[in-house]
């Protein structure tokens, strides 16, 4: 389980909460899943295989 780390932003792409963006904030390595925090109010497990790092596009303002 070395895909993420505590502090990684990340985008989910599973089947679950698609498209949205948020940090990961623990790890369980006994389920292999990530906790990700998208809002102050929803955080939700995912796997690594649901998740990819997410990066800004460049050429804002």
């Amino acid at each position: 389980m070395n895909e993420f780390k505590v502090g990684d932003t990340v985008q989910a792409t599973g089947s679950r909460m698609t498209g949205n963006v948020g940090t990961v904030i623990w790890i369980d390595h006994k389920r292999e899943r990530y906790l990700v925090l998208i809002t102050p109010q929803t955080q939700n497990y995912f796997t690594a295989d649901e998740l990819k790092l997410y990066a800004r596009r460049n050429g804002g303002n």
